[in-house]
């Protein structure tokens, strides 16, 4: 129980600070939509994707090698270990990032001209190559704080690095804006940048202070042999398919603007509209991810634990918690944005397009956060490979059948195209690790309840909100009270239907205070 406990309070703290995080995110793309339109959210947005695709190869799956490694050593009671495991993911990520920097810096102008079509992106990108490094070096930092379970340092970091990145941006911006969208999309990406290597030095010193309070010296000086080929073999299959997958999202993405003109729509329309699904409205949809995302996490390290030790029987209690959380989190979190998409694309952009974009994606909710603990839990359990498969395979779907659906359907139809990758990745997923578990779904509990207690909340408060009238109905803070409203009935609701059992409910009370 106290190693649970251990869990759900890292879990807590990320969660805390991921909202928190993602609060500010969220606001911040509200003002920089305001300042440069959603065409220059398009082009920032596809700049962003060439960065995604720079960013996983200087990375190169270091963050799981470094997780895995560093939790298997101390859990064989091995600090000795950890630290030469520590030592070659560094190396490992320097190698990578440097590689990553030269390659985007030198070829920027042909990325730009050839394959984004727009020569405002190319400094940008040259920008983005010389933050490759640091973000490669703190991936490997990442995964140690992770495995060893302080992720308050890891969260520490983050919030230093957002709140330079906003201020810089937001510095940057008033600065350089009224030259054009051009030296905007410099500003933002320069103000990232900046704050990518700042957070770095920060995390690397809190680094050098925990590793020499944690990981002294003790009677066991053992090291396994063969840790670089064991390194090597966790972080090189992710990393060959996650090049492969990037590099097909990053395909997908140059061809939606593309593909949007085919439609009939000219390029600065094209670019808005992919600004206002990719810059503005995804961003909204997966911000209660965040705390499904903290607990997924912490998952990889307390499975890959369990699986060192072969505790099948804690493997299969933990995925069945985890997915019975998730979806009844999931199904509420997808029911209030159905209900208050317009409120939220009205008050967070002023767009009623945007509120549209919210309630299609919203029914997709369950099934995104679902897949995103699933791969997690995967990847605790050694099935990494598998999981980049799936992904690749996903991927590659979404290329043809953005090149099919959206010249004769637009973006209604690259919603489609979420939607049917979203669904084929999710099911591929869940039914490897059930096979993998040998476990057991449980439909009516983790399911069927879940929407009917949904159902009931919003019906409720939507009769409230009729009874209160303008006093819930048009204003930011009716608008608050209206989701906390929703949220506290439906959590009443999933007691009272049995959703969660007396166990359960006792279960979450000893985690929080003791026993």
């Amino acid at each position: 129980m106290q190693n649970v406990r251990r869990f759900v309070a890292n879990a807590l703290l990320l969660t805390g600070v991921s909202l928190l995080m993602r609060t500010i995110s969220v606001s911040f793309n509200a003002f920089v939509s305001v300042k440069i339109g959603a065409s220059g959210m398009g082009l920032y947005s596809l700049i962003m994707s060439i960065y995604i695709f720079a960013v996983t190869f200087a990375t190169s799956g270091v963050n799981l090698a470094s997780t895995r490694l560093v939790a298997e050593a101390l859990g064989r009671g091995r600090p000795r270990e950890a630290k030469a495991v520590i030592r070659r993911c560094i190396n490992y990520s320097l190698f990578f990032g440097t590689i990553g920097c030269l390659v985007l810096f030198t070829f920027s102008r042909k990325i730009g001209t050839y394959l984004l079509g727009d020569v405002r992106t190319i400094p940008s990108i040259r920008l983005l190559a010389l933050s490759l490094p640091p973000i490669a070096l703190s991936s490997a930092l990442n995964g140690y704080f992770t495995a060893v379970r302080r992720v308050y340092k890891n969260a520490a970091t983050q919030l230093f690095e957002q709140a330079l990145k906003i201020f810089l941006c937001v510095y940057g911006l008033l600065l350089l804006l009224p030259h054009g969208i051009e030296y905007a999309c410099i500003a933002l990406v320069g103000g990232g940048a900046a704050a990518e290597l700042m957070s770095f030095l920060f995390l690397y010193t809190q680094f050098l202070f925990d590793k020499r309070r944690h990981l002294k010296e003790t009677q066991n000086k053992e090291v396994a042999k063969g840790l670089t080929r064991s390194m090597l073999g966790i972080s090189l299959p992710v990393a060959l398919s996650a090049y492969l997958r990037s590099g097909l999202i990053t395909v997908e993405h140059m061809l939606i603007p593309f593909c949007l003109t085919k439609n009939g729509r000219s390029r600065e329309q094209a670019l808005a509209s992919y600004g206002i699904l990719h810059g503005m409205v995804i961003p909204v949809v997966l911000y209660p991810s965040a705390i499904s995302s903290a607990f997924a996490g912490l998952l990889v390290p307390e499975l890959a634990e369990c699986r060192a030790q072969k505790n099948t029987r804690r493997i299969e209690y933990i995925v069945s918690r985890v997915f019975h959380l998730t979806l009844v989190y999931a199904i509420g979190t997808a029911g209030i944005l159905i209900s208050f998409s317009y409120d939220l694309g009205y008050t967070i952009y002023n767009s009623r397009e945007a509120g549209d974009f919210i309630r299609m994606m919203a029914p997709l909710v369950p099934v995104m956060f679902l897949d995103i603990s699933t791969d997690a839990m995967l990847k605790g359990l050694g099935q990494q490979v598998y999981s980049m498969g799936v992904n690749i395979f996903d991927a590659f779907l979404s290329i043809v059948f953005v090149y099919l659906l959206l010249p004769s359907y637009g973006v209604p139809g690259y919603v489609a195209v979420i939607y049917i990758a979203e669904i084929i990745n999710a099911t591929l997923s869940v039914y490897r690790l059930l096979t993998v578990t040998d476990l057991r779904p449980k439909v009516w509990k983790w399911l069927i309840k879940p929407l009917v207690c949904i159902v009931l909340a919003n019906w409720m408060v939507q009769i409230v909100s009729r009874v209160a009238g303008s006093l819930l109905l048009y204003s930011v803070s009716g608008l608050v009270v209206r989701i906390v409203l929703t949220a506290i009935l439906y959590l009443m609701f999933t007691v009272l239907t049995g959703c969660f059992s007396r166990q359960d409910v006792r279960w979450m009370k000893s985690i929080v205070i003791g026993k």
